[in-house]
């Protein structure tokens, strides 16, 4: 292949090796260059490279585009001649590169209407181009570029498909687009599932906008898994993998037409990689001809998703390498015996490139202050710098630091409405507060919505110049950067991170359409656990349970045989939901034994199933937990025959939901999970504050008095830190399930028994405990989109608990909301919902 060739000439490569230079050297202030930018511009025959750049960008090879692009872009800030010009913006049409075309008229490189200065040949070509890579969706015609288009012609002849793509590739935009397609069709039911709760929130908001730019109506847009959803014309429903579960279970209509899994290669991950791929496999099951899309990032392996999918249904992978944004990866090292001074190289497939040397403004005498001064280094006060911390503490810290570094600047309207919100929302001391004044913030999954969202908008709008995240990143959040920071970085505790979560978050750096490049600044990567590489290797996908059978069979077995024991369990969440899978299976008659394992689960299932009196149903609806731990406390309540009353949960209002909820959360912690005791007690507030709609700062500030009678020193930041962490990880997710399973096989019990009376007394937690609202008002707000922070604050000036979805859109419509009292951003959520 000619651009093989050309690529490997080493007259091209010496050229290449300047050009690469340069770029990287101009974007950043302060560096001290290696060589001077006449040296590198001599060294280049612009000419030449741009002849060759051309010809690479035919390619299909991610190397050839992205030196094809990188030639293009560097050509045009480097007062390159007319001719010169022409070619660089020829090059970035047939790289279908729109929005780095449209950042060059921005930055006056090039004029608005520079297709009117090509020659007719070229005019020619680039229009047969954008015509070639246009698609015209109800009278608008919609540029894409080589990877999108192809997904979109796909999607024409394939029932389902599985895409692969590097970050910043575009894929969210396309698969938006396709998502318009299917809502041309009247009365569908579209399911969005994405790996967490962090990014339900930012896909429902871009879907809203997206309904109203393109003036689509009678959509019922929702994240919200309601018992009675108010059918529209159409739903569009965002949900996690657990609200896929709890719609199944609680929807009258299990019709899903359309299917579409976003980061889907999380179908490796644990128990609730487990539990993903048994809600698609039931879907499947309930809907034959239902159409599924599956995306994810830089994958050798998308195919995989595609298996179990009917044998007459029409499928297709996509794998691509397309190349939308330049990245650089640098490492940053210490020059020896200069504590002050650090040397910056940039790092390619076959060696490496001396960029040059920064001074700090202080000796870094401990980590974090080296992490914080090498970013105010290189950053010199620009915007979209994102630092990767190893947890939330860790992030707490990192912005501490930087708040030395960079001047104090609290003047911007938007931060001071946010510093507000952090602190009636969260705590008044809340670190965060704090560290916004410098135009400083963090991001990890457990904060409020509303915040974390209002940090998201101001990072990418440049308002806040520095964002601290944790690995709420690699989970998808599009939260693009100039730079990203990274140094030692695990996941976990002391994990470190491998080459595709690298790569995953590296993805990060660069601002489509914002920025010509992205830099990934990796500080002493000689100390990392597992050295960056610029080879960026595809991710193979590994499905949980395939791992699982063929790395931990024998632990697996021995655990189903020692009777699923609960303290393993708890250290062993995905053995939990491995078991439910398979035994789920096995009931249904469809575990085969083709395999020694599969042999050996059924051998071992037919004894278990002599003594479990669960129905089978109820064994279905809690996926991830044992049957066996079911059967106990099923067990258990026969025992509790003369106690009926006691087994039931209470209303969170009770006058009694304390003592009721520590002895609820005793008996799961016996039965089902293995909970300690000790924590109980503190349990029980949190579980009843949160199910009544207390603000998350009332729940902290329960927490800090009565941390501060046994620890009278503690940090409030902590004390933030931990609630929140509690809230998110033991009431929404952990007791949630527990809980909904109790309720599931009290509910069994007592009709079994023909106590039919009490059934309707038990109240179903599990909304209430996903949401931390109880009020039907309440889960209708919620429904609409808007926050919890948002509901809670509403709820004080609506004195019905019962309005529906419908109900509380127009109570909405009719407030007068500067009556309220509200803080600005939460009348931003509220207006959000109402312009839709």
């Amino acid at each position: 292949m000619i651009a093989h060739k050309i690529f490997n000439l080493e007259s091209f490569k010496k050229q290449y090796r300047a050009v690469l230079a340069l770029s990287v050297c101009n974007t950043i202030k302060n560096l001290k260059w290696e060589e001077d930018v006449e040296v590198l511009t001599q060294q280049i025959n612009w000419n030449n490279l741009l002849g060759i750049a051309s010809v690479l960008s035919y390619s299909d090879s991610s190397e050839h585009l992205e030196a094809a692009l990188r030639i293009a872009q560097t050509s045009l800030y480097t007062n390159p001649n007319e001719n010169q010009k022409t070619a660089s913006v020829i090059i970035l049409e047939n790289l279908t590169n729109i929005p780095a075309l449209k950042l060059a008229v921005k930055r006056g490189l090039i004029k608005s209407n520079y297709e009117d200065d090509l020659p007719l040949p070229f005019k020619l070509q680039t229009n047969k181009i954008k015509i070639e890579h246009s698609i015209l969706i109800d009278e608008n015609v919609i540029s894409l570029n080589r990877f999108q288009k192809k997904v979109f012609d796909s999607s024409k002849i394939n029932n389902s498909i599985s895409i692969s793509a590097p970050t910043s590739s575009g894929k969210s935009f396309i698969l938006y687009q396709l998502l318009l397609e299917e809502l041309k069709r009247k009365g569908v039911n579209i399911v969005y599932i994405v790996p967490t709760r962090a990014l339900i929130s930012q896909v429902e908001d871009d879907l809203r906008i997206l309904l109203k730019k393109n003036n689509i109506e009678n959509v019922n847009l929702t994240t919200v898994p309601l018992q009675s959803v108010e059918n529209g014309e159409t739903n569009l429903y965002v949900f996690t993998q657990e609200r896929l579960h709890w719609y199944l279970l609680q929807s009258e209509n299990s019709k899903i037409d359309f299917l579409l899994v976003d980061e889907a290669h999380k179908i490796d991950n644990s128990n609730r990689g487990i539990l993903l791929q048994r809600k698609i496999e039931e879907v499947i099951d309930l809907n034959p001809d239902v159409r599924l899309f599956f995306s994810s990032p830089f994958t050798s392996n998308p195919e995989i998703l595609l298996e179990n999918i009917g044998i007459t249904q029409s499928k297709s992978t996509i794998n691509t390498e397309f190349v939308a944004v330049n990245q650089n990866l640098l490492y940053v090292t210490q020059v020896k015996g200069k504590p002050k001074e650090w040397e910056i190289e940039l790092i390619l497939k076959d060696g490496k490139i001396k960029i040059g040397i920064i001074e700090l403004e202080d000796r870094p005498t401990n980590e974090a202050k080296k992490i914080a001064l090498i970013t105010a280094a290189i950053s010199s006060g620009n915007s979209g710098n994102l630092i990767y911390s190893n947890g939330a503490a860790e992030s707490e810290k990192f912005a501490k630091i930087l708040t030395e570094l960079v001047p104090k600047d609290s003047s911007d309207t938007e931060i001071k409405e946010l510093i507000k919100l952090v602190k009636t929302t969260i705590h008044k001391d809340y670190v965060l507060s704090k560290v916004l004044e410098y135009k400083i913030a963090f991001h990890y999954g457990n904060m409020p919505l509303l915040v974390r969202q209002e940090i998201e908008r101001l990072f990418k709008d440049n308002k806040i110049e520095y964002l601290v995240c944790t690995s709420t990143l690699l989970e998808g959040v599009n939260l693009p950067a100039t730079a990203v920071f990274i140094r030692k970085p695990t996941r976990g505790k002391g994990k470190p991170l491998n080459e595709n979560d690298f790569w995953n978050l590296a993805g990060r750096a660069g601002r489509w359409g914002k920025e010509f490049s992205g830099n990934i600044i990796c500080i002493e990567p000689n100390e990392w656990g597992i050295r960056p590489s610029p080879d960026k290797k595809k991710q193979k996908i590994e499905k949980a349970l395939e791992f699982l059978e063929q790395h931990k069979a024998t632990e697996l077995l021995k655990y189903i045989k020692d009777g699923s024991p609960r303290d393993e369990a708890e250290n062993n969440q995905e053995f939990e939901f491995a078991f439910s899978y398979y035994y789920s299976k096995y009931l249904k008659g469809k575990l085969i034994a083709d395999t020694n394992f599969n042999s050996e689960l059924i051998s071992q299932f037919d004894i278990i199933r002599q003594s479990i009196e669960i129905p089978n149903q109820i064994i279905f609806r809690n996926p991830g937990i044992s049957p066996i731990a079911q059967q106990e406390l099923l067990d258990y309540f026969e025992t509790k025959i003369n106690e009926l009353e006691d087994l039931i949960p209470v209303y969170p209002e009770d006058v009694n939901s304390y003592e009721e909820y520590i002895k609820l959360i005793g008996r799961i912690g016996k039965t089902l999970a293995a909970f300690p005791p000790i924590l109980n007690p503190s349990r029980a507030i949190l579980l009843i504050n949160w199910m009544s709609g207390k603000p998350l700062s009332y729940l902290i500030n329960s927490s800090y008095n009565s941390y501060r009678k046994k620890q009278p020193n503690i940090s409030i930041d902590k004390v933030c830190r931990d609630t929140m962490e509690e809230v998110e990880n033991f009431a929404r997710f952990r007791f949630a399930k527990e809980s909904s399973c109790y309720i599931d096989i009290l509910k069994y019990f007592l009709n079994f028994i023909n106590r039919n009376d009490l059934v309707e007394r038990i109240p179903d937690l599990n909304l209430w405990l996903e949401f931390g609202v109880s009020q039907t008002t309440q889960l209708s707000l919620l429904s609409l989109g808007l926050s919890r922070n948002t509901v809670i604050a509403l709820t004080e000036f609506i004195t019905k608990t019962n309005l529906s979805k419908s109900e509380s859109m127009e109570w909405l419509k009719n407030a007068d909301l500067n009556k309220l009292d509200l803080s600005s951003i939460m009348i931003q959520d509220i207006e959000k919902v109402l312009t839709k």
